[in-house]
């Protein structure tokens, strides 16, 4: 299938760039924000607070891992190959270990 895009499989460096500073924003994003729980003093509406800091949180490391699984196929030229990651602090692994590490729901 032709797309009219330069090179068969050649990744645009800028889309590349781009998709890897996303993917680190949103980690560190997730990261941040667990470390942001303030204390209410109100049992149930900490509760609450809490469970809609660890969703949010959630959602932003799996947006991680999509980008990272979208780098993944651009850098191995066929859409589903998936190669190691780049950059360690995108790995499958280190985001299964911060997620334990806070404890949140998937």
């Amino acid at each position: 299938m032709t797309d009219g895009s330069p090179g068969a499989g050649a990744a645009d460096p800028a889309v590349l760039r781009t998709l890897t500073t996303a993917r680190s924003a949103t980690r560190t994003m997730s990261d941040e924000l667990l470390t942001h729980l303030p204390d209410l003093g109100d049992l149930p509406t900490q509760r609450v607070l809490d469970t809609w800091v660890e969703q949010a949180a959630d959602t932003l490391r799996a947006l991680s891992e999509a980008l990272e699984e979208r780098l993944l196929e651009l850098g191995s030229g066929r859409p589903g190959r998936h190669s190691p990651p780049s950059q360690g602090d995108g790995s499958p692994s280190a985001a299964a270990g911060s997620t334990a590490r806070h404890g949140g729901v998937r």
